[in-house]
């Protein structure tokens, strides 16, 4: 027990500055992704931009950031246990990664910890989950959870709220890294004031905080997908959806963020439940 404190301590002093979005530069997306129309658009766009982009072979579904590792530096990926609780009905779609990452030579750091990708949001010094993750982690107690997470990936760990209403858990769909100590929040404003009241609560002291929200004669029910945005190094691909909040999204983004924005019709995608975060794996080479 003492060598378990010791050795978390030590961690604790050493943290990493995690690879973060901007810092990359090759972007990965499940072979099955050429099922849908928005794969050309969204490798033609890759390509003027000249961002590295290939296929994942051996994988079983077109959602890829779930189950591939997570980069936490240039040579370490961190690769958790992927068998999420809502695919248990169909483990046919649950993807094995080590066959992916092999094909690769990507070796990896391997924990029993159940995580889905799509969970992680990677803050240069520390890395947001939902609290989804301690109902998925039952033989860890909170406290054991939480200092495997921080040691595990070499950051702090900020639990936020699940978001009931979305059955995965995943926090990509509800805040997103900008730089420095600055995170963009949802527009949970426009629809859900009290779970936006307690995520302010959690995350505020720790950064500034960023806010969506759309003036629309009708808020649309996929309008939560904008913040599901794949960034590779100096390029944003921001989702449209063929609705009324599609230009006031790229105006807001392009306040935000000081990079190039491309925006992608994924209109056959978020109904699906997720956009162009969830369908990408990108890292640093």
């Amino acid at each position: 027990m003492l060598d378990n404190i010791i050795t978390f301590a030590i961690n604790k002093l050493i943290m990493l500055k995690l690879i973060t979005d901007y810092e990359t530069n090759i972007v990965y997306f499940s072979e099955w992704i050429k099922d849908f129309r928005c794969y050309g658009a969204i490798t033609k766009i890759l390509d003027k931009y000249q961002v590295k982009h290939e296929l994942l072979s051996f994988t079983k579904d077109y959602w890829a950031r779930d189950y591939m590792p997570v980069q936490t530096s240039e040579s370490t990926f961190i690769q958790y246990c992927y068998n999420p609780d809502y695919l248990q009905a169909k483990t046919s779609y649950i993807t094995d990664p080590t066959a992916s990452c092999k094909h690769l030579n990507i070796d990896t750091i391997k924990t029993d910890i159940v995580i889905d990708g799509g969970n992680i949001i990677k803050c240069k010094d520390a890395i947001i989950m939902t609290d989804k993750v301690l109902c998925e982690n039952p033989t860890y107690s909170k406290s054991e959870l939480i200092n495997q997470l921080e040691v595990l990936f070499q950051a702090e760990l900020i639990l936020i709220p699940w978001d009931r209403n979305e059955p995965y858990g995943h926090a990509d769909g509800m805040v997103r890294f900008i730089k420095d100590k600055k995170i963009l929040l949802n527009n949970y404003m426009d629809f859900d004031r009290g779970l936006r009241k307690n995520l302010v609560k959690v995350l505020s002291p720790h950064f500034e905080i960023v806010e969506l929200s759309y003036n629309v004669p009708k808020l649309s029910e996929l309008s939560w997908a904008y913040i599901n945005f794949l960034q590779v190094g100096n390029l944003i691909l921001l989702p449209a959806m063929e609705i009324d909040e599609d230009e006031q999204a790229l105006c807001l983004f392009e306040e935000i963020f000081n990079t190039n924005i491309e925006q992608i019709d994924v209109s056959e995608i978020v109904p699906q439940g997720g956009a162009l975060n969830c369908i990408s794996w990108n890292i640093k080479q």
